[in-house]
């Protein structure tokens, strides 16, 4: 009986092997260490065990073990027993999801803050670099690469966003920028085809609608972007800070052959 037992816990466990395997990986995405990963694994197939238990069963070296269980006991995924030794064990199944999403959530804030923190002092070096004289326009080509720029001049917009787009699917794909940017308290002025607005774009914006065919932005009188052609194989935008141009891209808001109020 004891040998038939042996037999059938060695099944057991190969047939276990797979998915430990998938965890240990899943929990090195999550920033958990090599060591912290597999100590973690050894414990899910075991009521409880002492650091000397996972020392033999998963080879960790003795200098290693203790900061691979004080590393998962400070994230919360095992729990520990007073003693001597002390002892071991995963905590339940829902609470280890919890402490992921947790540590997920703040690796996301991290590294959005830290995107924003590369922005916030790229900006005045990119400004600082600007010749006094000289305003280039840049051509941006492909149309997940227009969009996202875009978005991105949308999201700088300080004081008022002017944008004419008489292409539907586009404007879907601006229309929450939008609404963060009303939601920043910037003035919109729109001109669009003769389709719905989310509500909250309704309620703030300054809506014509428009009767010509064209994609154009302005942000803060200060930056522009002209869009040719919106199918995405042949999709390009210029993007500029020339004065004229941005002055022309007003004008063109203004201009009764574009927009009937």
């Amino acid at each position: 009986m004891t040998e038939v037992k042996a037999r059938a816990n060695a099944l057991l466990q190969e047939a276990l092997e797979p998915s430990l395997d998938r965890i240990a990986g899943s929990l090195r995405e999550l920033g958990v260490s090599a060591y912290g990963a597999k100590a973690f694994c050894a414990l899910v197939g075991a009521q409880h065990a002492t650091a000397g238990d996972l020392v033999r069963k998963t080879g960790i070296p003795d200098s290693k073990i203790y900061y691979a269980l004080d590393e998962l006991a400070e994230k919360g995924l095992v729990e520990v027993q007073s003693g001597k030794p002390k002892s071991y064990r995963v905590v339940p199944s829902h609470e280890v999801e919890t402490r992921l999403q947790e540590i997920a959530q703040a690796e996301y804030e991290r590294r959005r803050a830290a995107t924003a923190r590369v922005g916030s002092l790229l900006e005045p070096l990119r400004s600082a670099a600007k010749s006094p004289t000289t305003d280039v326009a840049y051509i941006v080509k492909g149309l997940s690469n227009v969009i996202a720029r875009a978005k991105t001049l949308i999201a700088s917009a300080r004081k008022e966003v002017v944008l004419l787009v008489s292409d539907e699917d586009l404007f879907r794909k601006l229309e929450e920028d939008l609404s963060a940017a009303a939601r920043r308290r910037v003035r919109l002025r729109l001109a669009l085809p003769d389709f719905a607005v989310a509500k909250e774009l309704g309620k703030v914006a300054e809506i014509r609608s428009i009767v010509c065919s064209c994609v154009l932005a302005v942000v803060d009188g200060q930056q522009v972007l002209t869009m040719s052609r919106t199918t995405d194989g042949d999709a390009y935008a210029i993007t500029s800070t020339d004065p004229t141009l941005v002055r022309l891209g007003l004008d063109y808001w203004e201009s009764p052959r574009c927009c009937v109020c």
